[in-house]
């Protein structure tokens, strides 16, 4: 069970990556608006656009009655094929916490 500490830092940890996706998508803009042209440039209008489309079909399915659960189901169900439908940003951070808890389970063995 999360005491308050632990609920606070959950949701300061959502927050900085929420502002970090926006910082992304800000930039996103100005690369488009440029017209960017580098390979690095292109791979990230990629990586970000697919975020957006993520964030955007996450919202959409939320806000339907039930949606909270169905997003969760269908995160559980992506994670099993090591994928997930959250942002990058908070994916990664999904990423360090399983393999932290992984390293953590195998030492207890």
């Amino acid at each position: 069970m999360l005491n308050t500490k632990e609920i606070k830092k959950q949701i300061e940890i959502i927050k900085a990556h929420s502002i970090n996706e926006y910082r992304e998508t800000i930039h996103l803009f100005r690369l488009l608006k440029k017209r960017a042209k580098s390979k690095e440039e292109k791979s990230f209008i990629r990586h970000q656009s697919v975020d957006i489309l993520k964030i955007t079909v996450v919202v959409s399915v939320g806000a339907l009655p039930g949606g909270t659960v169905v997003v969760a189901f269908i995160e559980m169900g992506f994670r099993k094929f090591n994928s997930t439908i959250l942002p990058t940003s908070f994916s990664d951070e999904l990423k360090s916490r399983l393999e932290s808890n992984a390293i953590d389970k195998s030492r207890e063995d």
